[in-house]
């Protein structure tokens, strides 16, 4: 059994003695009104937090989406809680080497909207963000734009930069977080894809969190 709930089952009755089996703590869990409470109250976030984690899905959440119409563009910027928007050109090498990074981190940062959209379908755009070097990465939080990223000189211009030093920038910006404890220092290829129900996976959350998996 788990040992939170071993050990609310024995406050809320007051026990001490450890050596209750499992069987007689779920006989007395049964019957007891508060820990019934608790259940309850704990089934009713999770169910919560599954049906963010379904509406995060259907918006595009867990993956980098190219958008082609800037109308959609513009929508998506003023209502996204928290998204890194990176305007492109298929003809540009870095921002394919941009691509590829993105598309790596999209699945590991599920509350973070990661997108990407041509110069060419989205002129309002281009100008409005004064949009003159690429690849430009723009950061939005609580729709506004927070920062930016032009081009590789925050990487010092150097084409190999990591997938990983690209995410301390991000989280740097606030976008994101840092995955907690020996899973921040596995590289984000390696990383297994799952998503905390109630929290990002980052250093100041409980280890007993419950996860979803996707």
């Amino acid at each position: 059994m788990d040992e939170k709930i071993r050990a609310a089952a024995r406050n809320a009755l007051n026990e001490g003695d450890d050596a209750l089996s499992d069987d007689e703590l779920l006989a007395e869990l049964e019957n007891d009104p508060e820990l019934e409470r608790f259940r309850e109250a704990r089934m009713e976030q999770m169910k919560h937090e599954i049906n963010h984690v379904r509406e995060l899905r259907s918006l595009g959440h867990g993956e980098y989406q190219e958008i082609s119409n800037e109308g959609d563009m513009v929508k998506l910027i003023s209502s996204t809680a928290k998204g890194v928007v990176h305007f492109t050109h298929p003809s540009f090498a870095r921002c394919k080497i941009l691509d590829k990074h993105l598309r790596l981190l999209a699945p590991h940062h599920f509350d973070t909207h990661f997108v990407s959209m041509s110069v060419e379908k989205c002129p309002f755009l281009a100008q409005k963000f004064q949009i003159r070097v690429l690849p430009c990465l723009v950061i939005v939080s609580g729709g506004r734009v927070a920062d930016r990223l032009v081009g590789f000189e925050e990487f010092g211009n150097n084409d190999g930069f990591s997938t990983e030093e690209l995410e301390r920038r991000l989280a740097k910006a606030g976008v994101l977080k840092i995955p907690k404890g020996e899973l921040g220092r596995v590289p984000v290829a390696q990383r297994p894809i799952s998503y905390q129900i109630g929290h990002s996976q980052t250093e100041e959350n409980d280890s007993g969190d419950d996860e979803l998996d996707y």
